[in-house]
């Protein structure tokens, strides 16, 4: 006969899933490498770069409870609106 036992052909299954799953489990932590050296490289190369936006002080309307920019907001239409 051949002598290929089943304990054998276990083990030859197993070979085969440890090494496939080997594979992919190297592949998956090399693709997570690349991903956070791609946003690395973005973080630091738009550093600086974003404009800076000020923080504008808001007041509530009185006549209808709308917040609005305190300084150079625009009339809402209504005729009490006293920006």
């Amino acid at each position: 006969m051949l002598g290929i036992g089943f304990g054998k052909l276990v083990l030859l299954i197993l070979l085969i899933l440890v090494i496939w799953y080997g594979f992919k489990y190297v592949n998956r932590v090399d693709e997570v490498r690349r991903t956070l050296k791609r946003a690395r490289q973005a973080r630091t190369r738009g550093r600086g770069a974003a404009p800076r936006i000020e923080a504008e002080d808001m007041v509530k309307c009185g006549s209808c409870g709308v917040y609005v920019a305190a300084t150079g907001a625009a009339k809402c239409g209504r005729p009490d609106c006293p920006w």
